[in-house]
């Protein structure tokens, strides 16, 4: 059922982000825009019914807030910008403002569908916590705020940009410096490369990548520099518009290729993990030829599920100890297992969580594979299934758009200015033709810091205050310097330098929008960092 719920919640959203697109075309108060603009929302509605269903039922079935999986976080996000939606179609009655956030619901749908969805009954002792509920709802809340603001900026930058005054100089200036900062960039990430420093190992399209990514990091301080330094005071307000269809047209370029990367990492860890189970049910062979019985199986099945529950009594004993276990502590609950000699002490929360999720998932894997061959199964089948398996995984391997081991973040940033270029074009021709079409200055500046302001003391108290108080009571710290911890940090430095910008230097303007846009990307980074990078964040 929640399958056919999520198909109609992401088809809702994507003919909401079409009728949204084509509304925009005409005049704001035709018939024909004032129709498009009701099926969007019609639309919109739709989809927000479903989702809520998906919630509720969700909340139902594991008796909590579906707040627990990745899945369930940009899922509940998606739930809180359709509320902001509805709110800025009431108050503002914008089309455009409705046409800029459809495209966030539709990708938000679409990133959480890329993880898994299956439901947790059980959680670990850490998240069996009221202030986890009032820790993620809270900061999704502000986070939604936060979105709201960031398509404020982005729409004030391109409605500030005066393309009466701008002349031809200052926009072949701009490519001239942006062309001499990308080859300067590139030419020192050659020279590292042949002195031995970088790209060892890589050679042809994945060494060239990777070179575009090293030298963009070079290239955007060189450009900064020169543009700043030889395009003189009549930009026109130009700067402001490189700079947010440049982030607009990354951060889309970013998660796209995120999410595409995620699935086929997946499915690569998939078959490694069926191929190490396929090893592990060789081993329970008496000879390579033999054949595992339905007898032995289920003893070996049932000494696993036995040592499952060890490591969750040790994940009980840490939640009342608030402080990592000794082999003190465990020698009395592990006496007699293996398990008291493998493990290495002192264990915190974080390791035990994942001891606990590897042997589940480990014995998921085998009950996969004796599924597929059935029982008794023979030592030859096995073999073969391995064969396939890591033929799969080679395949997989060489069609995998990032290296193997050095070099992986340089292609993914690389591969990200090669899909942004297109992106930045569509959305700079785009830009001129709909910018009449945008609210005024004013509307959006105050819809930016109005919203900024109702996010911040939510996302202040939700992340960073009870964030801290939980992870004391799960972890035994108030702070524990996690990229998810720091990144939320950052989130709300920035917009605490905006909010005390605004109030003390009255900011406003440019310098605003792009304090707005910023704080909302790094939100954003610090979400992508913590699904790629291990932290105690990472619940999968």
């Amino acid at each position: 059922m929640e399958a056919v719920l999520y198909k109609i919640t992401l088809w809702s959203f994507f003919a909401a982000m079409i009728s949204h697109f084509v509304g925009v075309v005409p005049e704001e108060r035709s018939r024909s825009a004032k129709t498009f603009m009701l099926l969007a929302y019609l639309f919109v509605l739709a989809g927000f019914v479903s989702l809520t269903t998906i919630l509720a039922s969700r909340w139902i079935s594991q008796n909590r807030v579906p707040i627990s999986s990745s899945y369930e976080y940009l899922s509940v996000l998606a739930w809180c910008v359709s509320i902001t939606y509805f709110l800025v179609m009431y108050k503002l009655r914008s089309a455009f403002i409705g046409a800029c956030l459809s495209p966030g619901l539709f990708l938000a749908i679409v990133f959480a569908g890329l993880y898994p969805r299956s439901l947790e009954m059980t959680l670990v002792p850490a998240l069996q916590s009221y202030w986890l509920q009032i820790h993620v709802t809270l900061t999704i809340v502000g986070e939604a705020a936060f979105a709201l603001a960031f398509v404020a900026g982005i729409l004030y930058l391109v409605k500030n940009c005066n393309w009466q005054e701008l002349g031809p100089a200052v926009k072949r200036k701009s490519l001239l410096y942006l062309v001499f900062a990308l080859a300067a960039g590139l030419a020192l990430v050659q020279v590292l490369r042949i002195a031995g420093v970088v790209l060892e190992g890589l050679s042809g399209w994945k060494a060239f990548v990777v070179m575009l990514g090293g030298g963009f990091l070079i290239a955007v301080p060189v450009f900064i520099i020169l543009w700043r330094k030889g395009i003189g005071e009549n930009t026109a307000n130009f700067g402001g518009l490189l700079f947010a269809l440049s982030i607009l047209s990354l951060l889309i370029s970013g998660m796209s290729l995120g999410s595409y990367q995620n699935r086929h990492q997946q499915e690569m860890d998939k078959l490694v993990q069926n191929v190490q189970a396929v090893d592990e049910l060789s081993g329970l062979l008496d000879t390579p030829e033999g054949k595992l019985a339905p007898e032995k199986w289920q003893e070996y099945l049932q000494s696993r599920n036995q040592r499952l529950g060890l490591i969750a009594s040790l994940e009980e004993l840490q939640a009342k100890l608030k402080r990592s276990v000794t082999r003190e502590d465990a020698a009395v609950l592990l006496a007699g297992s293996d398990l008291l000699s493998e493990l290495t002490f002192p264990l915190s929360l974080g390791e035990i969580r994942q001891e606990r999720h590897n042997l589940a998932q480990d014995i998921q894997n085998l009950e996969q594979i004796t599924g597929m061959t059935g029982l008794p199964v023979a030592g030859t089948a096995l073999h073969m299934l391995r064969s396939r398996m890591i033929d799969n995984y080679n395949r997989l391997s060489a069609a995998d758009l990032l290296p193997q081991e050095s070099g992986r973040e340089g292609a993914f940033l690389g591969y990200m200015v090669l899909f942004a270029v297109p992106l930045f074009i569509i959305l700079y021709y785009l830009a001129r033709a709909v910018q009449g079409k945008i609210p005024e200055l004013e509307t959006l500046d105050t819809l930016a810091y109005r919203t900024v302001s109702l996010g911040f003391p939510i996302f202040t108290f939700g992340a960073l205050i009870s964030g801290a108080i939980w992870a004391h009571y799960a972890w035994g710290k108030w702070w524990s310097n996690d990229p998810k911890e720091m990144g939320s940090l950052i989130v709300w430095l920035t917009f605490l330098i905006y909010l005390h910008a605004r109030y003390v230097r009255r900011w406003s303007g440019n310098q605003a929008a792009v304090a707005a846009i910023l704080g909302f990307l790094f939100a954003m980074l610090s979400f992508v960092g913590n699904s790629v990078l291990s932290g105690l964040h990472a619940y999968g």
